[in-house]
C-alpha cells in the first residue's frame, strides 16, 4: 500500500492542478467538471494497490486532454442530432462505441463525465445509454468494473466490453454493432497504422446506424510508411463503402456457401426423419430402406445442404449444374479460369491513392485528410472535419518528423 505522502504526488494530483490553470482557455465548458471527477478519483483511489497504472501513469495529463477534446466533439456532434426530440426518452438514446479502447480512459472518464452532466446540468442532453469498449488485447479493466459497481445508483451510463474484438474482422463487427438497439457515436482514438482505415470502413458500412463519429489516427501504415524506401511504386489503402441491406445479405449468402463447400454438414434436423438429435448419417432407420432409395436419399440430402461446386447455389451437383456450360463456353472464348474458381466477395470499396503522402509539407495532415475524404463518399454523411489541434506542441512529439502530428488531429463525422 502507497502512504499518504506518496498518494499526494500521484499523477492524477498532477494532471487536475494542470487542467484546472488551462480551464479558462481549454474547452472550458468541460476541463473544470473533468478536474472535479479527477480530484474524486484522487480522494477515492490514489494510494491503493492496483491504481497505479491507471492514476499514476506519466502520460495521464496527455491522455485526459485528448479525451477531453474527442468528449467535446462527442457532446456537440451528438447533441445538435436530438435536439429536436424530449431529452431523456429512449429514442433519444445512443451507444458510445471506444474503438481499440485499450486501457479505456476516454470511457472511463466518459461515464464520470456523463454522470456530472445529469448530477449538475439537467439543460444539457448526453443521454448515452451506455459505453462499449472494443479491444482485440487482454488488458487488466479492473478500473472498469469499479466504475460500473456504482453507475446506476449515480445515474452514469455502463461501460461493457466487448473482450478479444478485431476490428479487421468487418463482417463480424459490423453485425455486432448493427443488432444493438440504439444508434451508435464512434469514437476511435490513437488507432495505429492499418486500423485507421479499418475505421473509416466501419463507420461507412454502419450507414445510419452511425450518427456521429471521431477519429484521431496515431502512426501511420506500412502502405504510407515504405514509400520511404520505394519512391516511384504506386501505394494505396482501401475503405469499405456503405452498402444497402440487400446487397450485404447477399454478399454474405455467398461467402456462407463459399465455406460450406468444405466440409459437410453436421447435426441435426435428420433429412429423413426430421429427428433434431442426428443427422442422416446417423439416422437408423434410413439402413432399412432399399440401396437404391438410400443413395436417392443422400443424394438429395447433399444437394440440399452443400452447394455446388460450380456455381455456389443448392439443388445440385456440379455435374448438372445448369451454369456450367456457359463458364466452360466463357473459358474457351477468352482463356479464362472457370466459374469454380471462388473468390471472396467483399464490400463495395474506395481506393485512397496515399504515394505522395510522404512528399507533402505536413506528411500526417495530408494522411488524415486522405481519410476524412473516405467518409465523403458515404451516403449518411453530412458533415466532415478535419480539426488540427496544438496538443502535440505539449510534448514537442517527433518534432520536424514525418510523423511529428500524430495524435493531435481529430477527424469528426456527423
Amino acid at each position: 500500500m502507497t502512504d499518504e505522502s506518496s498518494s499526494s504526488r500521484w499523477a492524477v494530483w498532477k494532471t487536475a492542478t494542470k487542467l484546472e490553470a488551462a480551464a479558462d482557455t481549454f474547452y472550458p465548458e468541460i476541463t473544470p467538471k473533468v478536474v472535479s471527477i479527477l480530484r474524486q478519483w484522487g480522494n477515492q483511489w490514489a494510494g491503493e494497490d492496483g491504481w497505479t497504472s491507471v492514476l499514476n501513469k506519466c502520460s495521464l495529463h496527455h491522455e485526459m486532454e485528448e479525451s477531453i477534446v474527442a468528449i467535446h466533439h462527442l457532446l456537440q456532434g451528438t447533441t445538435t442530432t436530438t435536439t429536436t426530440r424530449t431529452s431523456g426518452s429512449d429514442e433519444d438514446k445512443f451507444i458510445v462505441m471506444d474503438v481499440c479502447a485499450g486501457k479505456g480512459l476516454f470511457s472511463f472518464l466518459l461515464s464520470y463525465l456523463a454522470g456530472h452532466y445529469h448530477d449538475h446540468d439537467h439543460h444539457t442532453n448526453t443521454n448515452i445509454e451506455r459505453i462499449i469498449m472494443l479491444e482485440k488485447a487482454t488488458i487488466n479493466w479492473f478500473h472498469i468494473d469499479e466504475a460500473n459497481k456504482t453507475a446506476e445508483m449515480e445515474g452514469r451510463p455502463k461501460i461493457i466490453i466487448w473482450k478479444q474484438t478485431n476490428l479487421h474482422d468487418y463482417d463480424a463487427v459490423l453485425d455486432r454493432i448493427l443488432d444493438l438497439p440504439h444508434p451508435v457515436a464512434m469514437s476511435g482514438i490513437h488507432l495505429c497504422k492499418q486500423l485507421g482505415p479499418s475505421f473509416c470502413g466501419l463507420v461507412n458500412g454502419l450507414g445510419g446506424k452511425c450518427i456521429y463519429a471521431c477519429l484521431t489516427p496515431c502512426c501511420m501504415p506500412r502502405a504510407v510508411t515504405a514509400q520511404k524506401n520505394h519512391k516511384t511504386k504506386k501505394f494505396t489503402l482501401v475503405v469499405q463503402l456503405e452498402e444497402s441491406m440487400e446487397e450485404r445479405q447477399s454478399r454474405k449468402d455467398y461467402m456462407e456457401r463459399r465455406e460450406r463447400v468444405k466440409y459437410k454438414p453436421v447435426g441435426g434436423p435428420c433429412f429423413y426423419c426430421h429427428d433434431d438429435k442426428h443427422d442422416l448419417r446417423e439416422c437408423s432407420l434410413l439402413p432399412t430402406l432399399p440401396k437404391n432409395e438410400q443413395i436417392s436419399i443422400r443424394q438429395a440430402w447433399h444437394a440440399a445442404t452443400v452447394p455446388c461446386w460450380n456455381c455456389l447455389e443448392y439443388g445440385h451437383f456440379k455435374t448438372d449444374c445448369p451454369k456450367a456450360v456457359d463458364a466452360d463456353a466463357d473459358a474457351d472464348s477468352s482463356n479464362s479460369k472457370s466459374s469454380s474458381s471462388h473468390h471472396s466477395q467483399q464490400p463495395p470499396s474506395l481506393t485512397l491513392d496515399v504515394s505522395n503522402v510522404l512528399q507533402e509539407g505536413k506528411p500526417y495532415s495530408a494522411y488524415c485528410h486522405l481519410l476524412a475524404g473516405s467518409f465523403q463518399n458515404a451516403k449518411h454523411v453530412k458533415e466532415v472535419r478535419v480539426i488540427e489541434t496544438e496538443l502535440e506542441n505539449l510534448g514537442k512529439h517527433q518534432e520536424g518528423n514525418w510523423n511529428s502530428e500524430r495524435k493531435s488531429i481529430f477527424i469528426v463525422v456527423k
